[in-house]
C-alpha cells in the first residue's frame, strides 16, 4: 500500500478522514493504523476533521478506526465530539433495524419478494456490526410488478408517502415509473424515512431481471429477503457511487473493505460487468481505491483501465475533496456540479441514448403539482417545462 501524490497534496485533516472512513480487516490493519498515525502526526485541524466526518457520514467508522490505535494524541474536545456523533449514529442504526425488521415481516406475510439495499444489513455483512455504517434512510427494492402491492403493504404498516408526493393521474404515474426510480415514505410515529426502489437509473436496460434471478434467499432477524449475489452487490455499489461521482468517502470505504477482505473475485466481476455493460463503473472504482486508499490493483487480464477517459477518475477526486455536499453548495456550484455529473454519466454509461437523457430533462414531477393538466393534455408539459421551471423558482424567491 502507498500514499499517492494526490493524497499527499491534501490537508492532514482530510488524510485522517480518508484513513478512518472505513475499517480495515486484520490483513490491512497495520497499514491503516500507520496512515492514521501519520495524519495525526501532521497536526490536523480537528474542527476541519469533524466537518469532514459529517460531510462523508463516517462517525461510527471513524470512532472505531481511531479506537483501534493505541496511544493516539486526540484532543479531548474532539474526542468527545466524535463520541457523540458515534452514539447518535448507533441510535439511528437501532431505529432502522427495528423498522426494517417490521417491514420485512410485513412483506413476508403478503408474499412480496424484497431486496434490502445497503443500510444495516450491508453494515453487518461487511463489518459484523449493524451500527458502523451511517444511513439516513432505509432502502428496499421490489420488482416493478410488485410496486403497488408493496406500497399498499407499507400503508398498512403506517408508512405514508412524504410531502413531496401528491395524487397523480394514470399518465403521470406511467411517466413516473419510466423516469424515476423510487418512492419516499415516512413512518408516521418515528419519522424514519424509507425509499422503495423498483429500478436504478444507472443500470443498463434489463439488468434488474438478471439481478433478481441471481439473488439468494437469506434470513435476517427471522425475516426472509433476497440478497444480491456478491458480484452483483459489488457492481451495484460501484454503480451507486458512480451515479453520484463518488462525492462521499464512505461509499469508497465499503469497497475498500470488500477488496482487502477478499470478498470478491475481481476478474469474475469484470467479466460479468463487461457482459452487462457495467465495466466502466467497476474500473473507475478500482482506480479510485488505488489513488485514494493506496490499495493494489487486482491482477486483471490485459489492462482494461488504460482506455478509461481521465475525467472519470479526475472528477470523483475533485468531488470527494469538496468541502460541502453538492446539495448544500451555492446555486452556481450546484449547477456546475450537475453539469459535470451529466457529462460524467454520459462517459460512464455510453449506452444511454440522447433521447433518454432529453426525456428526463423534459420531465419533472413538480410540473404536475404546479399545473394540474388532464391526461388528454399531458403532452403539454414538455413545451411548458421552461415556463413551469421559471414559475417555481420565482415562487420560492417570492416566498422568501
Amino acid at each position: 500500500m502507498h500514499e499517492s501524490d494526490w493524497l499527499q497534496r491534501t490537508s492532514p485533516a482530510f488524510r485522517l478522514m480518508i484513513a478512518t472512513s472505513w475499517l480495515a480487516p486484520k490483513s490491512c490493519q497495520k497499514h491503516q493504523e500507520e496512515a492514521i498515525r501519520q495524519a495525526i502526526g501532521a497536526k490536523p485541524d480537528w474542527a476541519e476533521y469533524l466537518r469532514l466526518v459529517d460531510r462523508h457520514r463516517t462517525p461510527a467508522l471513524s470512532w472505531a478506526a481511531l479506537g483501534r490505535v493505541p496511544d493516539l494524541a486526540v484532543p479531548e474536545p474532539a474526542k468527545q465530539e466524535l463520541r457523540g456523533r458515534n452514539d447518535a449514529c448507533r441510535v439511528q442504526a437501532v431505529r432502522h433495524c427495528l423498522q426494517l425488521g417490521r417491514v420485512l415481516k410485513g412483506f413476508n406475510r403478503t408474499g412480496i419478494p424484497v431486496m434490502p439495499l445497503k443500510g444495516p444489513i450491508l453494515s453487518s455483512e461487511l463489518y459484523g456490526d449493524v451500527g458502523l455504517r451511517q444511513s439516513k434512510d432505509i432502502d428496499l427494492a421490489v420488482a416493478p410488478d410488485d410496486l403497488y402491492r408493496a406500497q399498499a403493504c407499507l400503508n398498512d404498516l403506517d408508512w405514508h408517502l412524504d410531502s413531496s408526493w401528491f395524487p397523480m393521474t394514470p399518465r403521470q404515474w406511467e411517466r413516473l415509473l419510466r423516469t424515476e426510480q423510487h418512492l419516499s415514505f415516512i413512518q408516521s410515529q418515528g419519522g424514519c424515512v424509507l425509499e422503495l426502489h423498483w429500478r436504478n437509473h444507472w443500470d443498463p436496460p434489463g439488468l434488474d431481471n438478471t439481478r433478481w434471478a441471481r439473488s439468494i434467499l437469506s434470513v435476517w432477524q427471522g425475516c426472509f429477503h433476497q440478497e444480491m449475489d456478491p458480484i452483483d452487490q459489488v457492481l451495484y455499489l460501484c454503480g451507486h457511487g458512480g451515479a453520484h461521482a463518488w462525492f462521499r468517502a464512505k461509499w469508497l470505504g465499503d469497497l475498500a473493505r470488500i477488496h482487502t477482505a477478499g470478498r470478491v473475485n475481481w476478474q469474475a466481476a469484470l467479466d460479468h460487468a463487461i457482459s452487462t455493460g457495467q465495466e466502466k463503473p467497476l474500473l473507475v472504482c478500482l482506480q479510485l481505491l488505488y489513488v485514494v486508499h493506496g490499495l493494489p490493483m487486482p491482477g486483471l487480464q490485459r489492462n482494461p483501465s488504460e482506455n478509461l477517459p481521465s475525467f472519470l477518475v479526475e472528477s470523483p477526486l475533485r468531488e470527494i475533496r469538496a468541502s460541502k455536499d453538492p446539495a448544500s453548495s451555492s446555486a452556481i456550484d450546484v449547477l456546475s456540479y450537475l453539469l459535470r455529473l451529466s457529462y460524467y454519466k454520459k462517459l460512464v454509461q455510453p449506452r444511454r441514448t440522447w433521447r433518454e437523457s432529453l426525456s428526463e430533462l423534459a420531465y419533472s414531477r413538480e410540473d404536475c403539482r404546479v399545473l394540474r393538466l388532464p391526461d388528454s393534455l399531458f403532452w403539454a408539459y414538455v413545451p411548458l417545462r421552461p415556463v413551469l421551471w421559471a414559475w417555481r423558482k420565482f415562487s420560492r424567491l417570492w416566498a422568501r
